[in-house]
């Protein structure tokens, strides 16, 4: 299942594409499913015995599929319904784990008198560096200050980090962490999904202790939230005091030709089918 009506629908097509045509090539039985605001019961005629959730952003992520796959007796692949909805959503997620492992974050701006531009905006759920703006003026602000769909955050400078982790035969393993480097402002959407845009270097070019830090971190998180299949996790190290900052949890990474988790299996020894083939174990 793919597509959706979120920002990233385009996104999730492609990934779906990606998992059909390999699953489709192996000999699975599937169908492609492109799902709209109104055509969901129509999943029904096929009987499905398992939903391989390809969907970014709201319904996918949040929660929503897993409830009506739950309410259908259908297995689906990912987290469950309680993990992605903690997860999808950004401040409810950073507080969570401040309390339960203690991380560190970007610190968040409630009131203006705490201003120290320029700051960075973002929702708080959704992903592909969807919305994600700095402001730098308090004019731009007061336009989003206390809303509860926005995040307001200090900016760290630094190297952006990413850590994906699977369950691999009922063992959760972090696959690698990479480093991401582009020329954009920040590792926005076109960064993102635009080939020759951005550059990975894995394993990334930090000191050993820290990639250590990074792979062991990344496990517990996976734990804590309750996570299924796999996850993606985004780090940025600062350059200002080279303390590293969690930034986000996705339940639901990338599966395109160009995207950091399938990257990472490959590293790891893992083909794309191998990796699709785990993500489906996990949830049976």
């Amino acid at each position: 299942m793919a597509g959706g009506w979120s920002d990233e629908r385009a996104v999730s097509i492609m990934s779906g594409k990606n998992v059909f045509s390999c699953l489709k090539k192996n000999d699975f039985n599937v169908e492609f499913f492109d799902l709209k605001k109104n055509n969901i019961k129509q999943l029904l005629r096929y009987k499905p015995d398992i939903i391989f959730n390809s969907l970014h952003g709201e319904f996918g992520e949040d929660g929503g599929l897993n409830s009506f796959a739950l309410k259908n007796k259908i297995t689906i692949t990912h987290s469950d319904g309680i993990a992605s909805a903690l997860c999808f959503n950004k401040r409810l997620l950073k507080n969570y784990l401040k309390k339960e492992l203690n991380i560190l974050s970007p610190r968040e701006i409630i009131h203006l008198k705490e201003i120290k531009f320029p700051v960075i905006s973002k929702p708080n759920w959704g992903g592909s560096s969807q919305g994600v703006k700095f402001i730098v003026n308090n004019k731009e602000l007061k336009s989003k200050i206390n809303k509860h769909q926005i995040l307001i955050e200090e900016i760290i400078h630094g190297k952006e980090l990413t850590v994906t982790v699977i369950e691999l035969d009922k063992k959760i393993k972090a696959l690698g962490v990479t480093e991401i480097e582009f020329d954009n402002k920040h590792y926005d959407y076109i960064a993102k999904y635009t080939k020759n845009k951005s550059l990975h270097f894995l394993p990334a070019r930090i000191p050993k202790f820290q990639y250590k830090f990074l792979m062991k971190m990344s496990e517990k998180i996976f734990r804590a939230c309750k996570c299924k299949g796999l996850a993606r996790i985004d780090y940025i190290m600062s350059n200002k005091n080279g303390k590293i900052y969690f930034l986000e949890l996705n339940t639901h990474p990338g599966l395109t030709k160009i995207s950091l988790t399938p990257e990472q299996s490959n590293y790891n020894g893992y083909s794309y089918l191998s990796l699709i083939k785990q993500i489906i174990n996990s949830s049976l």
